[in-house]
């Protein structure tokens, strides 16, 4: 896709709205998952990060992501600068398959060069995007969530 170089990230904050902390995401028909609407009773941790990327004036991908410090993990190993794990990641309906989500997972990257990026799954659509940039696949020994599976994958 032509221009995607001028991808921009955009931090957005958690705002108070009566009682409820939400992300500061416009409604959009072109973000299919609810991860968007959800809301906190109390201030949301200071280590989740919401962020946007827009191409120009149009909203094309989001993330919310979270930041750990240096330690070990039973499945990725020794992590000593820590870990990002991405939690929701989603492109717009209208803009997948242009390299939009390769883009927006490598200015993350550019943005935290040291700690290892994971990123928790638990959709086949979203699988086959994981897949195709060629992250690694960790899967459970067992489900944790009834009905659900998760996968968790990290950078290579």
């Amino acid at each position: 896709m032509s221009g995607i170089e001028s991808l921009q990230m955009v931090s957005r904050t958690p705002v108070r709205k009566r009682r409820y902390w939400t992300p500061t995401y416009e409604s959009s028909s072109d973000f299919q998952m609810l991860w968007w609407r959800d809301k906190y009773e109390s201030e949301p941790p200071i280590e989740d990060h919401w962020v946007s990327f827009v191409l120009g004036d149009r909203e094309v991908a989001r993330c919310k992501y979270v930041m750990t410090g240096a330690r070990a993990d039973p499945v990725l190993g020794d992590l000593p600068h820590g870990q990002l794990d991405i939690l929701a990641f989603e492109v717009a309906v209208p803009m997948r398959h242009k390299g939009i989500g390769r883009a927006a997972i490598q200015a993350i990257r550019d943005q935290n060069p040291l700690p290892r990026l994971t990123a928790l799954n638990d959709g086949v659509e979203s699988r086959k995007f994981w897949d195709g940039i060629g992250w690694i696949r960790h899967e459970p020994a067992h489900a944790i969530f009834r009905d659900v599976e998760r996968v968790t994958y990290s950078e290579p």
